[in-house]
């Protein structure tokens, strides 16, 4: 069985040097992603519903809900 492990990597590419970058990655799988592309309109409409019913003393930090899951699950 393969263990397919990847890394996702984010890069900023200065316009001037893009079809440089471009023709050297043509060689590797690579995909582009489009950051607007990672959440529809309709999931942001039914999270900004969400937000406004509920109590925002619930919430939590990226932080403390990391934490949560760290000691949930032992990561």
């Amino acid at each position: 069985m393969t263990n397919n492990i990847m890394t996702q990597v984010t890069l900023n590419i200065p316009d001037s040097e893009l079809d440089f970058f471009m023709k050297l990655v043509q060689k590797f799988n690579y995909t582009t992603v489009n950051q607007d592309d990672t959440i529809s309109q309709s999931q942001k409409n039914i999270l900004d519903e969400r937000r406004a019913t509920e109590n925002s003393s619930s919430f939590l930090t990226v932080e403390q809900a990391n934490q949560k899951i760290k000691e949930k699950y032992g990561f």
